[in-house]
Protein backbone atom coordinates (compact mmCIF):
# COMPACT_ATOMS: atom_id res chain seq x y z
CA UNK A 1 0.00 0.00 0.00
CA UNK A 2 2.87 2.35 0.86
CA UNK A 3 4.41 1.57 -2.50
CA UNK A 4 1.23 2.57 -4.34
CA UNK A 5 0.98 5.86 -2.39
CA UNK A 6 4.64 6.61 -3.18
CA UNK A 7 3.98 5.93 -6.88
CA UNK A 8 0.98 8.30 -6.86
CA UNK A 9 3.02 11.05 -5.18
CA UNK A 10 5.83 10.61 -7.70
CA UNK A 11 3.42 10.72 -10.59
CA UNK A 12 1.73 13.86 -9.18
CA UNK A 13 5.12 15.57 -8.84
CA UNK A 14 5.82 14.90 -12.53
CA UNK A 15 2.74 16.88 -13.63
CA UNK A 16 3.14 20.51 -14.60
CA UNK A 17 1.81 23.29 -12.35
CA UNK A 18 -1.17 23.77 -14.67
CA UNK A 19 -2.14 20.08 -14.47
CA UNK A 20 -1.77 20.08 -10.69
CA UNK A 21 -4.11 23.09 -10.46
CA UNK A 22 -6.68 21.30 -12.65
CA UNK A 23 -6.48 18.15 -10.52
CA UNK A 24 -6.92 20.22 -7.34
CA UNK A 25 -9.88 22.07 -8.88
CA UNK A 26 -11.55 18.83 -9.99
CA UNK A 27 -10.95 17.27 -6.55
CA UNK A 28 -12.51 20.30 -4.86
CA UNK A 29 -15.52 20.13 -7.22
CA UNK A 30 -15.96 16.40 -6.48
CA UNK A 31 -15.76 17.05 -2.73
CA UNK A 32 -18.37 19.81 -2.97
CA UNK A 33 -20.69 17.61 -5.04
CA UNK A 34 -20.25 14.74 -2.60
CA UNK A 35 -20.99 16.99 0.36
CA UNK A 36 -24.07 18.43 -1.37
CA UNK A 37 -25.55 15.03 -2.29
CA UNK A 38 -24.53 13.30 0.94
CA UNK A 39 -25.57 15.99 3.46
CA UNK A 40 -27.58 18.86 2.00
CA UNK A 41 -30.02 16.94 -0.22
CA UNK A 42 -31.28 14.73 2.64
CA UNK A 43 -31.65 17.82 4.84
CA UNK A 44 -33.66 19.60 2.15
CA UNK A 45 -35.86 16.54 1.75
CA UNK A 46 -36.44 16.32 5.50
CA UNK A 47 -37.32 20.02 5.70
CA UNK A 48 -39.76 19.78 2.78
CA UNK A 49 -41.38 16.71 4.31
CA UNK A 50 -41.72 18.44 7.68
CA UNK A 51 -43.23 21.52 6.06
CA UNK A 52 -45.82 19.47 4.17
CA UNK A 53 -46.68 17.55 7.35
CA UNK A 54 -47.09 20.83 9.23
CA UNK A 55 -49.30 22.23 6.45
CA UNK A 56 -51.52 19.11 6.57
CA UNK A 57 -51.76 19.32 10.36
CA UNK A 58 -52.65 23.02 10.22
CA UNK A 59 -55.33 22.30 7.60
CA UNK A 60 -56.73 19.54 9.81
CA UNK A 61 -56.73 21.90 12.78
CA UNK A 62 -58.54 24.58 10.75
CA UNK A 63 -61.11 22.01 9.64
CA UNK A 64 -61.64 20.83 13.24
CA UNK A 65 -62.10 24.41 14.46
CA UNK A 66 -64.61 25.07 11.68
CA UNK A 67 -66.53 21.93 12.64
CA UNK A 68 -66.55 22.95 16.30
CA UNK A 69 -67.77 26.42 15.39
CA UNK A 70 -70.42 25.01 13.10
CA UNK A 71 -71.71 22.11 15.18
CA UNK A 72 -70.65 22.07 18.79
CA UNK A 73 -69.96 25.40 20.42
CA UNK A 74 -72.80 26.87 22.40
CA UNK A 75 -74.03 30.34 21.59
CA UNK A 76 -72.73 32.79 24.16
CA UNK A 77 -75.05 35.73 23.48
CA UNK A 78 -78.57 35.93 24.89
CA UNK A 79 -81.12 36.40 22.11
CA UNK A 80 -84.31 36.79 24.14
CA UNK A 81 -85.50 39.18 26.82
CA UNK A 82 -87.20 36.48 28.93
CA UNK A 83 -85.22 33.21 28.85
CA UNK A 84 -87.45 31.40 31.36
CA UNK A 85 -90.64 31.88 29.35
CA UNK A 86 -88.78 30.96 26.12
CA UNK A 87 -87.64 27.67 27.70
CA UNK A 88 -91.11 26.90 29.09
CA UNK A 89 -92.86 27.73 25.80
CA UNK A 90 -90.39 25.66 23.79
CA UNK A 91 -90.81 22.68 26.14
CA UNK A 92 -94.60 22.99 25.88
CA UNK A 93 -94.41 22.97 22.07
CA UNK A 94 -92.66 19.58 22.03
CA UNK A 95 -94.77 18.17 24.90
CA UNK A 96 -92.10 18.18 27.59
CA UNK A 97 -93.29 18.64 31.15
CA UNK A 98 -90.89 20.68 33.25
CA UNK A 99 -91.06 19.87 36.97
CA UNK A 100 -89.67 21.81 39.91
CA UNK A 101 -88.77 24.91 37.87
CA UNK A 102 -86.58 27.35 39.85
CA UNK A 103 -84.89 30.49 38.59
CA UNK A 104 -81.93 31.84 40.51
CA UNK A 105 -80.51 34.97 38.92
CA UNK A 106 -79.26 34.02 35.46
CA UNK A 107 -79.81 30.27 35.81
CA UNK A 108 -82.84 28.03 35.55
CA UNK A 109 -83.13 24.63 37.28
CA UNK A 110 -85.79 22.07 36.36
CA UNK A 111 -86.41 18.34 36.02
CA UNK A 112 -88.03 16.24 33.31
CA UNK A 113 -89.39 12.88 34.47
CA UNK A 114 -89.18 11.04 31.17
CA UNK A 115 -87.74 12.09 27.83
CA UNK A 116 -86.00 10.45 24.90
CA UNK A 117 -82.27 11.23 24.91
CA UNK A 118 -82.22 12.27 21.26
CA UNK A 119 -85.25 14.55 21.66
CA UNK A 120 -83.58 16.12 24.69
CA UNK A 121 -80.30 16.67 22.85
CA UNK A 122 -82.03 18.28 19.87
CA UNK A 123 -84.21 20.44 22.13
CA UNK A 124 -81.22 21.71 24.13
CA UNK A 125 -79.26 22.49 20.96
CA UNK A 126 -82.26 24.28 19.46
CA UNK A 127 -82.80 26.24 22.69
CA UNK A 128 -79.20 27.37 22.61
CA UNK A 129 -79.31 28.42 18.98
CA UNK A 130 -82.62 30.28 19.19
CA UNK A 131 -82.39 31.91 22.63
CA UNK A 132 -78.73 31.80 23.66
CA UNK A 133 -79.51 29.83 26.85
CA UNK A 134 -76.63 27.43 27.60
CA UNK A 135 -76.56 24.06 29.31
CA UNK A 136 -74.58 24.40 32.52
CA UNK A 137 -75.20 21.09 34.28
CA UNK A 138 -77.21 17.96 33.59
CA UNK A 139 -77.73 14.70 35.46
CA UNK A 140 -79.45 11.79 33.75
CA UNK A 141 -80.81 8.55 35.17
CA UNK A 142 -82.21 5.78 32.99
CA UNK A 143 -85.98 5.36 32.74
CA UNK A 144 -87.85 2.21 31.79
CA UNK A 145 -87.30 2.46 28.02
CA UNK A 146 -83.99 2.00 26.26
CA UNK A 147 -83.37 5.63 25.29
CA UNK A 148 -85.65 7.35 27.81
CA UNK A 149 -84.13 9.11 30.80
CA UNK A 150 -85.04 11.21 33.80
CA UNK A 151 -83.12 14.48 33.72
CA UNK A 152 -82.23 17.31 36.05
CA UNK A 153 -81.00 20.31 34.09
CA UNK A 154 -79.44 23.66 34.90
CA UNK A 155 -79.46 26.26 32.12
CA UNK A 156 -77.62 29.58 32.30
CA UNK A 157 -77.45 32.76 30.28
CA UNK A 158 -75.47 35.96 30.32
CA UNK A 159 -76.92 39.36 29.66
CA UNK A 160 -74.77 42.06 28.17
CA UNK A 161 -72.31 39.76 26.33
Amino acid sequence: MKVKVAQLKARYQQYSARERNLIALCSAALCCAGLYYAALMPLDTMIASSQSTLARQQETLRWMRDEIQKNHLQVQQLKTSNPRSAVENSAHEINLTLNDVRQEGQSLHFAINRVNVYVLKNWLREMNLTTGVRLEKMTMTPADHVSDVKVEIQLTWKTGV
